[in-house]
């Protein structure tokens, strides 16, 4: 899937579902390629305000589509903490 492909008419349709949130718009860059690499579609959005002096900074909603919610979960959220050797 390439970066610029237009989505599918079900994907354009389809409610968006928020798995995640970045500090600032690099992050959220990285997480989209994350789920891009994935075959996942994923967009952002900018959260609370949007001031043009900020430019990059200020938090980013990860959006995809409901029915790639679980993938993205799967992906996106980090593992469980392992019992340390004590």
């Amino acid at each position: 899937m390439g970066r610029w492909r237009r989505p599918r008419r079900e994907e354009r349709s389809a409610p968006f579902v928020r798995v995640a949130v970045a500090s600032h718009e690099p992050e959220a860059t990285m997480l989209i390629g994350v789920l891009h690499n994935a075959g996942i579609p994923a967009m952002q959005r900018r959260t609370e305000f949007d001031h043009p002096g900020m430019l990059a900074a200020g938090p980013r909603e990860i959006l995809v589509p409901a029915r790639y919610e679980l993938e993205a979960h799967a992906i996106l959220d980090p593992l469980p903490d392992e019992p340390s050797a004590a």
